[in-house]
């Protein structure tokens, strides 16, 4: 009995193995111990910043990147959100946040419709403008990436890493993702310490949370935004989740670190250039 036989119409297309990059991924992280957080936030100062700015000098400034550089900014203040254990006695905490955000990609030429999330890096973060983040992450947007890769920095060739991906699951752990995560340094260089990632896919107006899985010991999920009125007026209400690795830090350093983060966020922090230029 043929395949159509049995389902009915139907398209079969190519499973890319470079996907299994975000398969592997996936397949550690839920051996961690992570901890969740859902928040509501309020963006309104934030989003009429950047709105403005658009409509007075037509330069862009992604959402995104603003929330890179307020997570950044809080997790340098509170650096045990952000720490990687070293063997089982030990933390190494980081003075600088290096942010990871992922970017689709057209997986190759040819395959209409067919993206991959490829992480990139966004070095020194906290020491970076929301503009500077900007930049940056557009750059890496425009980048040209070649067949095979499944990243955008070019840390090894990408016919290595399509081979690589080819291998079987228990191969890959074997040869390359015990070796990375025994070593916070090499952890740090090849994906960062913090991942923001957005998980708004809602529709436009509903408030709604994505919780993401991740190696690194801090992930932050941007999720939907509506709007909400109240006695005062109406604000604009933005879904973050904040997720932690229980086996590196607590609550309570969490918390604080949630709490400058909601400050920063509710303050528009970093925009108030826009009403300068």
């Amino acid at each position: 009995m043929s395949l159509d036989d049995q389902v009915g119409p139907h398209e079969v297309v190519r499973f890319h193995p470079e996907r299994n990059a975000t398969l592997d991924t996936l397949r550690w992280a839920r051996k961690r111990l992570a901890v969740s957080s859902l928040l509501e936030v309020d963006v309104t100062a934030a989003r009429k910043a950047i709105r403005d700015y658009r409509n007075r000098t037509g330069k862009g400034l992604s959402f995104t990147a603003w929330v890179v550089s307020c997570v950044a900014r809080a997790a340098a203040e509170h650096p045990h959100v952000h720490a990687i254990r070293l063997g089982k006695g030990r933390l190494v905490l980081f003075q600088e946040v290096d942010a990871a955000v992922l970017i689709e990609r057209r997986v190759a030429e040819g395959d209409k419709g067919e993206t991959l999330p490829m992480p990139y890096v966004v070095r020194r973060a906290n020491e970076k403008s929301p503009f500077e983040v900007h930049e940056e992450i557009r750059g890496a947007e425009r980048a040209e990436v070649s067949a095979g890769s499944a990243a955008i920095e070019r840390t090894v060739p990408p016919w290595l890493q399509s081979l690589f991906f080819r291998l079987p699951g228990w191969l890959r752990d074997l040869v390359y993702w015990r070796w990375l995560l025994r070593s916070p340094a090499r952890m740090k260089r090849t994906m960062g310490t913090v991942v923001v990632t957005s998980t708004g896919m809602a529709a436009p107006g509903v408030l709604a949370w994505g919780i993401p899985l991740s190696l690194h010991p801090l992930a932050v999920g941007v999720g939907g935004i509506t709007r909400r009125s109240s006695g005062t007026g109406s604000s604009d209400i933005l879904a973050l989740t904040v997720v932690f690795d229980h086996a590196v830090t607590d609550g309570a350093p969490v918390g604080r670190f949630v709490g400058r983060l909601h400050e920063l966020m509710t303050r528009a922090s970093g925009l108030a250039i826009l009403d300068a230029e």
